[in-house]
């Protein structure tokens, strides 16, 4: 199961907001033995680690990411919000706004996840993504990453610099055209006609 779970939610929660209002500084490491230097030293605060590394806040050698930094910035809601979309991929194809579901409807889903998992351990990984996006902005459409957007620039712009009109795969597109003979008793005119037809328009190059 790729998800986990805080045993303290309560110390998660007051955990990101000292990060996000810089009442904290980002250490070299995010550790056991840096929380018990901030004052986490229960042994159930430890977790806060675990949550941080499955939202990408954190790396697995607990060094901190640039999105625990872009936390601090004025992107908070979105990063949080970009880091819970990826990290509960699985639960946003399910329900689009899962953070408006029922807390019944969410233990449902991880119960679908695990066997033999109990009641009280789901309400922690409920009350643990409820927390996280108490900080995240739903509102904020995900960042197109880099390669993406120069691949579609790349399909849209044409070698002289010129936009490629974009027809999607599978689309057919009929074309009626309608000529009018010349009344003619030559019969060299029609096969002109017929003969310049199928060169420019039936003729693929």
């Amino acid at each position: 199961m790729p998800y986990t779970y805080a045993l303290k939610t309560g110390s998660l929660k007051e955990y990101l907001h000292k990060v996000k209002s810089k009442e904290l500084s980002i250490p070299d490491k995010i550790n056991r033995e840096y929380l018990r230097s901030i004052g986490y030293t229960s042994s159930n605060d430890f977790p806060i680690i675990r949550v941080l590394q499955s939202i990408g806040f954190i790396d697995q050698s607990d060094v901190p990411t640039q999105n625990i930094k872009d936390f601090r910035t004025e992107k908070s809601g979105k990063v949080m919000s970009d880091a819970l979309r990826k990290t509960y991929e699985d639960l946003f194809k399910i329900y689009p706004e899962p953070s408006k579901r029922t807390r019944e409807e969410l233990e449902n889903f991880f119960a679908q996840r695990k066997a033999d998992i109990t009641k009280f351990t789901l309400g922690l990984y409920v009350d643990t993504f409820k927390v996280l996006c108490e900080f995240a902005d739903f509102g904020i459409a995900p960042e197109e990453k880099e390669e993406t957007r120069e691949a579609v620039k790349e399909e849209t712009i044409g070698k002289k610099g010129q936009l490629v009109p974009q027809v999607p795969e599978g689309l057919a597109i009929n074309l009626n055209i309608q000529i009018t003979l010349p009344v003619t008793d030559n019969a060299e005119v029609y096969d002109k006609i017929f003969e310049a037809l199928k060169k420019h328009i039936f003729t693929r190059s």
